[in-house]
Parts: structure tokens; sequence; C-alpha cells
């Protein structure tokens, strides 16, 4: 995004400044997290909330009740650096009907 300035009666073009630290996502990959958790209506819900407030979208999603007491939760997105996949597996893990975790990231 670009602004324009006026010096002198004539317009000049200024492009932003490029940022000076390196990106929070560099070294990224498409990170997979499988979710096994109680088959309680809340459960769902309360793992995607978990990106919602860090205002990250998924690239897939899917969930699928697994007899009358599991569900299993499968979670791709891409551009999310190892440390922050981590925290957001850790954080799930406490989410009381989350009864299992695993997060694999892709190769590449």
């Amino acid at each position: 995004m670009s602004t324009q300035s006026k010096t002198s009666g004539t317009t000049a073009r200024t492009d932003p400044p490029a940022p000076s630290d390196p990106s929070p996502h560099a070294g990224t990959a498409t990170h997979h997290f499988q979710i096994q958790a109680a088959a309680d209506p809340s459960a769902f819900s309360r793992v995607m909330e978990l990106f919602a407030l860090r205002c990250l979208l998924p690239t897939d999603i899917s969930c699928k009740q697994v007899g009358p007491d599991d569900l299993h939760i499968h979670i791709a997105i891409n551009d999310l650096c190892p440390k922050v996949a981590a925290n957001l597996a850790a954080r799930m893990r406490n989410i009381i009907p989350v009864t299992r975790v695993v997060l694999e990231p892709a190769e590449g």
C-alpha cells in the first residue's frame, strides 16, 4: 500500500517501509492436529476457539463422532511457526473433553 504526498506542487509516491525484523511465520509449514475428545457438545467449539482467539484460519477441518463416546477432530493449518503450533497443541491438551492431541508438522 503506498501513499501520496504533495511537495512544491508535485505529487510524490512513497511506499511503506519494509519490516525491520523477519516475519513471525519464517520457517513455517503446514501443521496437522489430530485430536481425540469425549463426545461432548462443547469439545469442538473449545478447540476451534484457540484458533479464533489468535485470528488463525485453518485450511482444513473435520470432526467425526466415533462410536457413542468419542470425537476425532483433524485440523490442518498453513504458515504457522513450530513454536505457535506446539503452544496450541499444549493448550488443547488442557481442554477438559480432550483426551489426546498429536501434532504432525508437514515436510518441507
